[in-house]
């Protein structure tokens, strides 16, 4: 029984909460269909589960205020863990192994930019900026 609850603590300190405060949609169809009716990229999140820096975006990143307001106003959203879930066929072909990857996908399914590595949260926050602003400029 010790054992047992000795596990379960262990496992809940060590869980990561990927979702920080940001909207994910529910798979890539759902998010292609989202940003098509809104003119948005597709901002999508691989990583994979014992990744450190897949864990510092989950953890300090995606929690920011600032960024989540940004993301969740200006993306359409979706996350995949590379080493549990089964990438749809699009994502494989611009996914090129190394995590955390971010894809930015226009909603026709064409790869706008691609940023691999994770970065701080004012960082990151400028590299949204602007690769939106690029995108809405027609860049």
């Amino acid at each position: 029984m010790k054992k047992l609850l000795f596990i379960m603590i262990a496992v809940f300190a060590f869980a990561i909460d990927w979702s920080g405060k940001i909207n994910w949609a529910m798979g890539f169809n759902t998010a292609q269909n989202l940003a098509a009716k809104e003119n948005k990229l597709i901002m999508v999140d691989i990583s994979l589960s014992h990744c450190p820096p897949c864990q510092y975006l989950a953890t300090k990143v995606y929690t920011d205020d600032k960024i989540a307001g940004y993301i969740n106003k200006n993306f359409i959203s979706v996350f995949y863990l590379a080493d549990q879930d089964n990438l749809p066929l699009i994502i494989q072909n611009y996914f090129t192994g190394f995590t955390p990857t971010i894809l930015f996908v226009k909603p026709n399914g064409e790869l706008y930019f691609r940023m691999i590595g994770a970065r701080p949260p004012q960082t990151f926050l400028k590299i949204l900026q602007e690769v939106n602003q690029n995108y809405k400029a027609g860049k």
